[in-house]
């Protein structure tokens, strides 16, 4: 039987497994989706396994949307683009197997913000974090029409590295771990997006039921805005995350990731299948699933 793979660390929270195969199932197709459970030295083994002829192709998440791209053959112009990968397709057999990465967070997230039914001046955002989930935010906020960033985040060298790319928006890098209180309150309030682009609040991940930004200072910002504002969590679990909590308490709209998961995972599926998918049954399985 073939096999799509999840690889990264964690992945036991993901549902990737739970909306792709229903997909496959859906159609007909002999796959089965696999977990992939990845310590960092173990990914170039992983990924070489891939040419087994076993496998028609992957999706990568945290921590290894950057690190993959080494051992990969090709990159396709979405993952091009911004330098990460959440899709790797493979063409050819086993001898001639090519591993092309592809991007589709990026239309995943410009969805999951077009859905919303909230009107924002999109000229300014913040975006926390700088792996590979905030390149893909910050190309999807691009195309939404945003002018000016705050990327923001702990590891100010990655932070300044995300900045310095070729971007068509204003990234303005900031240090979360130094940045005066007072400053950090005042940028996000005059932001209309403020998104989480972190593990932080994830079950199973390396800090649960914690808010990337100091509690009192997202609350203290969220009600000193005098915009409309729009916080967007990439975490689907749980589904209401401290940070989302802390919206939920100031009436602004947010947001997890479950759109997202959904619409970047049926581009995925057709990237690997060629053929349309089926997204309603994908999304009534995350129903299904119990979110």
């Amino acid at each position: 039987m073939k096999k799509v793979l999840l690889i990264g660390n964690p992945t036991e929270h993901s549902l990737s497994p739970v909306l792709q195969q229903v997909a496959f199932d859906n159609l007909n197709l002999p796959w089965k989706y696999h977990n992939m459970t990845t310590q960092p030295s173990e990914l170039e083994s992983v990924v070489g396994s891939m040419r087994n002829g076993d496998t028609i192709g992957a999706n990568v998440t945290i921590p290894y949307k950057i690190d993959i791209i080494r051992f990969l053959d090709e990159l396709a112009p979405s993952a091009k683009k911004i330098g990460a990968v959440n899709t790797v397709q493979i063409i050819g057999d086993k001898v001639h197997s090519r591993l092309i990465g592809h991007n589709t967070d990026i239309e995943g997230i410009k969805t999951s913000i077009a859905s919303e039914s909230v009107t924002l001046d999109t000229s300014i955002a913040s975006v926390i974090g700088s792996g590979g989930a905030s390149l893909a935010v910050i190309a999807g906020l691009q195309g939404l029409g945003v002018k000016q960033i705050h990327l923001i985040g702990r590891n100010i060298k990655k932070v300044r590295e995300v900045a310095s790319k070729a971007w068509s928006a204003e990234i303005t890098p900031h240090d979360l771990v130094s940045i005066p209180s007072l400053e950090l309150t005042a940028l996000l309030a005059e932001c209309s997006i403020i998104v989480q682009a972190t593990s932080v609040g994830m079950t199973g991940g390396p800090a649960p039921n914690q808010n990337p930004i100091p509690q009192l200072i997202l609350e203290s910002a969220l009600e000193k805005s005098t915009r409309q504002q729009l916080l967007f969590d990439l975490v689907y679990s749980p589904t209401n995350t401290p940070f989302l909590n802390t919206a939920s308490k100031f009436g602004v709209t947010g947001i997890n990731g479950l759109e997202m998961l959904l619409r970047q995972g049926a581009a995925a599926f057709e990237i690997w299948t060629g053929q349309v998918a089926p997204i309603e049954v994908m999304r009534a399985s995350l129903k299904g699933a119990g979110i």
